[in-house]
Formats: C-alpha cells, sequence, structure tokens
C-alpha cells in the first residue's frame, strides 16, 4: 500500500474538488492518493431516481451515510429504505442497488481500500458549480462502458457494461 500523501487530511465540501458525471455532483473527500489506497470517501449529490443497476465490488467493501433525502437499497435480495441519518454497509461480493426515491439525496460514499475516486474524476467533468449537472452531460456510450467496468461486475441491467474496453 503507497503511502499517504500527508497526513491529517481534512477537506471540506466547498473546497475539495467537484465533478459532475452520470448526473450526479461528485466531492471528492478523500481519494487514493491521500490516503495512500486505504480509503475513498466522496459526497454525492444525486436527483431522484439516480443509482445504479444491481452490480458487485469484488475487491472492495462500499458505505452509504444518507445526510439528507431517501434512497430504497437492495442487497443480496433483502431490501431497505435509507433516510436522513442511515448508515449502510455493503461488503464486497455483495450484489447490492439503490435508487433515490426524494427529490435529491445528499449521501456520503465510501470504499475500502481506495477505488472510485479514480474513475470518477478520469471520467467526468469538473463541476462548475455545487449542484446537480445539466441534464444529458454524459452520454458517451464508451464512457459509460468504462464507469461500469471498472471497480465491479455491473450484472445484466446496466446497457452500457462490456460495450467497451474495461479499463482506462
Amino acid at each position: 500500500m503507497q503511502q499517504p500523501a500527508s497526513l491529517p487530511h481534512v477537506a471540506r465540501n466547498d473546497d475539495a474538488p467537484a465533478y459532475w458525471f452520470l448526473d450526479i455532483l461528485w466531492i471528492v473527500l478523500i481519494g487514493a492518493e491521500a490516503s495512500g489506497g486505504r480509503c475513498t470517501v466522496m459526497e454525492q449529490l444525486m436527483p431522484q431516481g439516480a443509482g445504479p443497476s444491481p452490480h458487485v465490488h469484488p475487491f472492495h467493501d462500499e458505505w452509504f451515510y444518507v445526510m439528507e433525502g431517501a434512497l430504497d437499497l437492495e442487497v443480496d435480495g433483502r431490501r431497505a429504505a435509507a433516510g436522513a441519518g442511515a448508515y449502510v454497509f455493503v461488503p464486497r461480493n455483495a450484489v447490492h442497488a439503490f435508487k433515490v426515491v426524494s427529490p435529491t439525496a445528499r449521501v456520503l460514499n465510501g470504499f475500502t481500500p481506495a477505488a472510485m475516486d479514480q474513475l470518477v474524476t478520469g471520467l467526468a467533468r469538473p463541476a462548475e458549480r455545487r449542484e446537480l449537472p445539466p441534464k444529458g452531460l454524459d452520454t458517451d456510450p464508451a464512457k459509460l462502458a468504462m464507469f461500469a467496468n471498472n471497480y465491479w461486475g455491473m450484472t445484466t441491467e446496466f446497457p452500457h457494461a462490456r460495450q467497451a474496453p474495461a479499463r482506462l
């Protein structure tokens, strides 16, 4: 495991790097470089209906902390509702999916070891404002396939999975 860039690492959501991708605002609070590969933590602002189809992360545990709004989740066939204040842990290899059911949701999303920050920053565009991106910003099927094929294996419900090279 690589050494962290510097510790302690302090980040604020109003000045951490922010990106627009998949109709979501992603704010990278700590990523692979700053954590020495130990973890990724991102704040996400998501619109109603956002969320991935069933998928697994074979090498990463994932967790969510819902700060605002509500999600419907399914983890290994079990359904749960998660509103503001809820924490959800998803162990690696668990098939899971979620959908935002409130008008918007603000969620902390983490991975151990570090993972998603490199993929988001590699495919997303820097956010011009700390708000949801304009609709239809992501339409490149190859870019979406790279997202689907990295860090996890998507199951059959994601139409772009496995349609482009699997790695960045």
